[in-house]
C-alpha cells in the first residue's frame, strides 16, 4: 500500500508537469498563428510597394490574410476551450494541442504551396509531441503531418504562384523523408527518456520512503522527533499557537509486567486516536511514552474539547485491555507568549506536564 502511494504521488508530479507543458505548447501554436498573420500582413506591404502583387489587392488581402488569419485563430481558440473542458482525458487534451499545431502547419502549406521550404513545418510538431514522452502521440502526429503534406502537394492549388514540376514533387519526397527520419530520431529519443524515466522513478520512490520514515514515527504513525524539530524552526516565525505535551501514566508498569509487546498496543492506539485530531493539531512522538501536540488554532474551543475526549476514550480502551493496571493521560500545555520561542513555549509547557503529573 505504501509504494502504492508513492508511485501515485510520483505520477502526480508528473501530470502536473505535463499539464505545463501542454499550456506552453498551446501557446507555441497562439504565437504561431499570429506569426504567420503578421508576417502575411508584412509580405503585403513589402509587395505591394514593390508592384509584385500578381492579383487584385481585395483578393490579396482576402486569399492570404483574412481567410487564414480566421482559420487559424479558430483552430487556436477551438483548442484552448476543448483543453479547458474538466471531462476530457488528459491525455486527449495533449492530443488535441499536437493535433492543432499539425493542422496550423497544414493551413500554411496550403496558402504558401508555391515554396516547397514550408512543407518542413510538419516536422516541428512531431518534434513537440516527444516533450510528453507517449511514443503512440509521436507516431500519430508524425503520421498526420506527412499525410497532410502529401494532400496539401497534390490538392488543387489555393496559390496561384504555384508551379508543379519534377523538382517539386522531388522536393516533397525529401520533406517526407526528413519527416520520417525525424520521427525515427524521436523513437529513439523517447526509447531513452522512458528509461530514464524508470531511474528517476526509483529514485523518486526511495526518496520519498526515506522522506516518510524519517519524518514519521514507525510504530504509532504520528511524527518522529527530526519533524518535531523542522515544526520547531518554523514555528520561529509564526505567532499565536499552543502546544500540548502529552505523557502516559504508569506507562512503566505495562513494559515492566505484561512485556513490550503490550506496551507498543498501548503506543500504537494513542497513535491512532492523535491521527484522528483535527488538521490545525500535528502530532509528534519525541519520547519513549511522550507526544507532542502543535495547535495552530488556540482560540478555538474544540481543542479543549477534543483533549478531554482524548483523555476519556483513551482511559476507557486501557481499562478495558488492561483492568489490572487503569491508565491515564497528562496533558501540559501552553499557550505562546508575544517574542517567546518555540523552545521556550516547549519548557513552559513541559514544566505543566510535570505539574499535572504530580
Amino acid at each position: 500500500m505504501e509504494e502504492k502511494q508513492i508511485l501515485s504521488e510520483i505520477e502526480k508530479q508528473e501530470r502536473q508537469l505535463s499539464t505545463y507543458w501542454r499550456n506552453l505548447h498551446w501557446r507555441v501554436c497562439a504565437v504561431l498563428a499570429a506569426g504567420t498573420a503578421a508576417a502575411e500582413i508584412l509580405l503585403f506591404f513589402v509587395l505591394n510597394a514593390a508592384a509584385l502583387i500578381s492579383c487584385t489587392v481585395p483578393e490579396y488581402l482576402l486569399r492570404y490574410i483574412a481567410v487564414p488569419t480566421l482559420i487559424n485563430a479558430t483552430l487556436v481558440l477551438g483548442c484552448r476551450r476543448l483543453i479547458n473542458t474538466r471531462h476530457w482525458e488528459e491525455t486527449k487534451k495533449d492530443g488535441l494541442v499536437s493535433l492543432t499545431m499539425t493542422l496550423l502547419c497544414f493551413v500554411i502549406t496550403v496558402i504558401h504551396g508555391a515554396f516547397s521550404s514550408v512543407y518542413m513545418m510538419f516536422v516541428l510538431p512531431t518534434l513537440l509531441t516527444t516533450l510528453y514522452e507517449r511514443k503512440r502521440l509521436t507516431v500519430v502526429i508524425a503520421a498526420t503531418g506527412m499525410a497532410l503534406c502529401v494532400l496539401s502537394a497534390f490538392m488543387p492549388s489555393w496559390d496561384p504562384d504555384k508551379i508543379v514540376t519534377a523538382y517539386y514533387f522531388s522536393d516533397i519526397l525529401i520533406c517526407l523523408m526528413v519527416q520520417a527520419g525525424t520521427l525515427a530520431a524521436c523513437w529513439e529519443l523517447l526509447e531513452f527518456q522512458r528509461r530514464r524515466q524508470q531511474i528517476s522513478r526509483r529514485r523518486d520512490a526511495e526518496r520519498i520512503s526515506l522522506e516518510r520514515e524519517v519524518s514519521h514515527d514507525a510504530l504509532t504513525g504520528v511524527g518522529s522527533r527530526i519533524a518535531l524539530n523542522r515544526c520547531f524552526e518554523e514555528l520561529e516565525t509564526e505567532r499565536d499557537y499552543t502546544l500540548v505535551l502529552l505523557d502516559l501514566d504508569d506507562f512503566k508498569q505495562i513494559n515492566d509486567q505484561l512485556g513490550h509487546l503490550s506496551g507498543d498496543e498501548v503506543l500504537r492506539y494513542v497513535g491512532k486516536l492523535l491521527n484522528e485530531t483535527p488538521e490545525f493539531m500535528h502530532a509528534y512522538r519525541f519520547g519513549g511514552d511522550e507526544f507532542c501536540l502543535v495547535l495552530k488554532q488556540p482560540q478555538s474551543e474544540e481543542p479543549e474539547v477534543m483533549l478531554r475526549r482524548l483523555q476519556n476514550q483513551f482511559s476507557q480502551r486501557m481499562m478495558d485491555l488492561f483492568p489490572q493496571f487503569p491508565m491515564t493521560l497528562s496533558l501540559g500545555i501552553h499557550r505562546q507568549q508575544p517574542g517567546e520561542s518555540a523552545l521556550q513555549c516547549f519548557r513552559h509547557a513541559d514544566e505543566a506536564l510535570y505539574a499535572a503529573k504530580g
